[in-house]
């Protein structure tokens, strides 16, 4: 097994309070116990979340004591656990490689290179969650001591993400903010009808039973669908409920909107119609 040299001071940057950075030069480098893993910080990157707990601290949702799912007495094992009005070690898009293990420890590797994942969910506080670079030290500093018992979810997931050697330092650690803009820009919403949800038809003019009992065949059915059209219209499988007019249905009322029509006016009116998390369809015919 690969071995290191560990020293036994750091240089960190530490958080002292609110607008407080202090460079320690002597920081000690912990040796870890029997569930801990000590890191060796190849990549920081900082954030807005970081401008946050600079300005402050204690008052952070993140920097508040563990409220619940961890024994107090593994967290007082911990010397990185640092809630509260303890110095904290910001940075949590950490590219970190292994250099020391307790015995404890299963499924990570001296010599291998992870991601650190940030947030600890099951480990509450009163407003947020633990989280690394937060209540727990982060990764602004040259060596970082985590406990598997701390980053290991319910479910036995470990926090830590295995990272190519391909791969730059700094692109690893970038792998975190690139997933938040992600998940802030992906699509999310239904690609098919709700299944025993409300659906409302408008039509200008006729629409062919066929086509439309296949329609829903292949994207699926609601449980009721309100019409307002000119000409009759029924299912034999879906109730179908008739209105005289868009304006006396109600607001956010309905799942799928379909509209056989190119009215700038009615499909105006129709958007108010559609209830959270809803489609709207617009069927033209070939009108414009």
């Amino acid at each position: 097994m690969t071995s290191y040299s560990i020293p036994k001071t750091q240089w960190a940057v530490q958080l002292t309070g609110p607008d407080e950075l202090r460079l320690n030069t002597s920081k000690p480098i912990h040796r870890p116990g029997p569930y801990q893993i000590l890191g060796q910080v190849e990549a920081v990157g900082l954030c807005f979340s970081d401008l946050k707990l600079l300005k402050q601290f204690s008052k952070h949702a993140r920097k508040e004591r563990i409220g619940s799912g961890i024994d107090p007495a593994i967290l007082r094992e911990i010397p990185s656990y640092v809630p509260d009005e303890t110095p904290t070690v910001p940075g949590h898009e950490t590219t970190v490689r292994i250099v020391a293990v307790g015995d404890k420890v299963k499924g990570v590797r001296v010599g291998a290179r992870y991601l650190v994942e940030t947030d600890y969910r099951w480990l509450p506080t009163t407003n947020s969650n633990a989280s690394f670079g937060y209540n727990f030290e982060g990764g602004l500093q040259q060596y970082v001591l985590m406990d598997q018992r701390v980053i290991t979810s319910p479910e036995g997931e470990v926090f830590l993400l295995p990272a190519s050697e391909k791969l730059s330092a700094s692109a690893v650690a970038l792998v975190e903010p690139w997933a938040c803009v992600e998940e802030a820009y992906a699509v999310h919403e239904r690609t098919t009808l709700k299944d025993g949800g409300k659906m409302l038809v408008v039509a200008d003019g006729s629409i062919d039973n066929k086509l439309f009992t296949a329609f829903l065949g292949r994207f699926g059915s609601p449980a009721r669908i309100t019409i307002v059209a000119r000409e009759s219209f029924s299912l034999d499988s879906i109730p179908v409920v008739r209105a005289n007019s868009v304006d006396e249905l109600p607001a956010a009322g309905f799942d799928d909107v379909i509209y056989f029509g190119s009215n700038p006016a009615t499909a105006e009116t129709l958007f108010g119609k559609i209830a959270a998390n809803g489609l709207i369809l617009f069927v033209q015919g070939g009108n414009r």
